[in-house]
């Protein structure tokens, strides 16, 4: 019975948070892809990593969403920011439906008809011979606005310092990004 419960709960739970971007559907159901996650490391000898002057963690994620079961044709990104010094939750937000062919994305940050941002990403395969992309490339290309739109959320500006800066992100597990 417990078993059932959670079955139940969890889909539910994961559809709520994720319903922020304002063009979607209203009982549209998100289908997470595989997390990619830039993290802050200490620097060694001989290699700086300006980023990690800014931020503690950035995580990106596609989502694909569903609308009574039928998948809408748009990938959508999830991206997160977690600036330096802080704990917690990372803010967060869902852009618009992103353009691009193949592993490349522009996506848009909008709240109705006003734009709030933009970035766009590019999936680095590790081998040229490998369609699984390991890395995936951000570039943060105007100033950007995190829940921007979401009733009773915070809105975050991710840092102006990051840009126009090419930030390489990682892939990880599913279930690690946004903690």
């Amino acid at each position: 019975m417990m078993r059932l419960v959670l079955a139940l709960i969890v889909p539910l739970l994961a559809t709520t948070t994720l319903q922020a971007a304002d063009d979607l559907p209203a009982k549209a159901e998100a289908v997470p892809g595989t997390c990619f996650a830039y993290a802050a490391t200490p620097e060694t000898a001989g290699e700086i990593d300006p980023t990690s002057a800014i931020v503690e963690r950035i995580d990106l994620q596609p989502l694909q969403f569903k609308a009574e079961g039928k998948p809408l044709p748009q990938t959508r990104l999830r991206i997160g920011v977690l600036p330096k010094g802080q704990q917690g939750p990372i803010p967060n937000d869902i852009s618009a439906a992103c353009s691009g062919e193949g592993l490349t994305f522009t996506c848009t940050m909008r709240c109705g008809e006003k734009v709030v941002g933009k970035f766009s990403a590019e999936a680095l395969p590790t081998k040229p011979t490998e369609p699984k992309a390991d890395y995936l490339k951000l570039v943060i290309e105007t100033p950007t606005t995190l829940n921007g739109c979401t009733a009773g959320q915070t809105s975050f500006e991710i840092p102006a310092t990051l840009i126009g800066k090419q930030i390489i992100l990682k892939g990880a597990t599913p279930g690690s990004c946004f903690k």
